[in-house]
């Protein structure tokens, strides 16, 4: 082969699932599945406020974060293409990582605060990140609802990332959820598309009352060792950064992935974003951002994977860079307006323990080249670097 001469020849490793032997939910066709995730990240540097800047969801450092208590409540579309069938999902997140993919005007109040948090710091709540209706076939189907976004390569579901922390593209560049009507078709054996409309960014009750759109398409080969997938939103957003009421003017980001399973073993990874807002400038103009991600994944054995991320992100204006911190106002260095580059070098492992049980840790640079935030603040280190060295290690246990 070319990468390497030695076939993996793994055995499939069996998930045991706590609901699966529930007889009401099998007779309804529904399943009950999620995990628990837990972490903590060191940090290199002054200890400060304990806050790890723009990188996410590892944001603390020094303390065991209870990331996600995930729950998936599905009744999913039977696999028949000329039948239709209905089905629904409701997912609920609890623990630090709910901050993330808060709804306005379902977990979250118009002005961004939390409504379901359990400390004074409000960092750690509930957030219901999808909950909508489905209905079709394997060859057309149409949610309605609040469902996670199509864009970006890395997602809030740790399961699906290779690393525990994420990259900038997936945190600042484009909506983590929207409400709204999404349909699936099934071109032909290669290509599906996407198209759809929503509230916007993160919205559920609609702060502009305009519509948003969304779409795109997946393709895969025919030896369905490569995809492209490529999605875009477009609608009117607010344009004064980091504002959640307003002006609003057209907001545009698009992201594409392109995967290549070069063996048995190694696979590359490909992100770039590209996004623009009108009037996001202080003088009117439209405010940009984009990037490019790189990821390359080798298997060392049957319960070994290393990886390894490459990203630089460019926030041309200083309006997408601004982490949520602490909800209660403690950190100085979630203020945003870095206007400049950000790169980040991540190298981690993936240790499969049995069909259940994953840890994952990972050490990762991070360096900064750009004015500096809101009243001289930089963007680590409680906003007096330029530059941090992250160490994490999180757990995943799928129940």
């Amino acid at each position: 082969m070319l990468f390497d001469d030695c076939p993996l020849d793994c055995p499939a490793l069996t998930t045991t699932r706590l609901f699966d032997d529930c007889c009401w939910l099998k007779c309804h066709d529904i399943t009950v599945t999620g995990w628990v995730e837990v972490g903590s990240t060191w940090r290199d540097g002054a200890r400060g406020d304990g806050f790890n800047g723009p990188d996410g969801f590892d944001d603390r450092d020094q303390e065991v974060q209870g990331n996600q208590f995930y729950t998936t409540i599905q009744k999913a579309l039977k696999n028949n293409e000329c039948c239709w069938d209905y089905g629904f999902t409701v997912d609920v997140l609890v623990g630090s990582d709910y901050r993330y993919p808060l709804e306005l005007g379902l977990d979250a109040k118009d002005n961004g605060v939390p409504k379901w948090s359990f400390d004074s710091r409000k960092f750690y709540g509930l957030a219901i990140p999808q909950a909508y209706l489905e209905m079709g076939t394997t060859d057309l189907s149409f949610k309605i609802g609040e469902m996670y976004t199509l864009l970006a390569n890395e997602v809030v579901n740790p399961t699906a990332n290779f690393f525990y922390s994420h990259n900038y593209t997936f945190l600042y560049s484009v909506n983590f959820t929207e409400c709204g009507l999404l349909a699936t078709q099934k071109w032909n054996d290669q290509v599906v598309i996407n198209w759809g409309v929503n509230n916007g960014w993160d919205t559920f009750n609609d702060q502009n009352e305009n519509v948003s759109a969304t779409g795109g398409f997946t393709w895969t080969s025919c030896d369905k060792k490569k995809t492209l997938a490529w999605f875009f939103i477009d609608g009117n957003e607010p344009s004064t950064a980091f504002s959640t009421f307003g002006p609003f003017a057209n907001r545009f980001a698009e992201t594409a992935v392109f995967t290549d399973k070069l063996s048995d073993r190694l696979t590359y990874t490909n992100e770039s974003v590209l996004g623009l807002q009108q009037n996001g400038e202080a003088g009117g103009g439209t405010a940009s951002w984009y990037g490019t991600t790189s990821y390359l994944t080798y298997q060392l054995n049957c319960c070994w994977t290393e990886g390894f991320r490459f990203e630089y992100f460019r926030d041309t204006d200083g309006t997408r860079v601004a982490p949520p911190g602490d909800f209660a106002g403690s950190n100085t260095a979630s203020a945003g307006g870095f206007s400049g580059e950000f790169y980040d070098v991540t190298y981690g492992l993936n240790y499969k323990m049995n069909g259940n049980l994953t840890i994952r840790p990972e050490v990762r640079y991070d360096w900064y080249t750009g004015s500096n935030g809101n009243g001289g603040v930089k963007p680590y280190l409680t906003g007096t670097s330029d530059h941090q060295f992250l160490f994490s290690c999180d757990a995943i246990w799928l129940f």
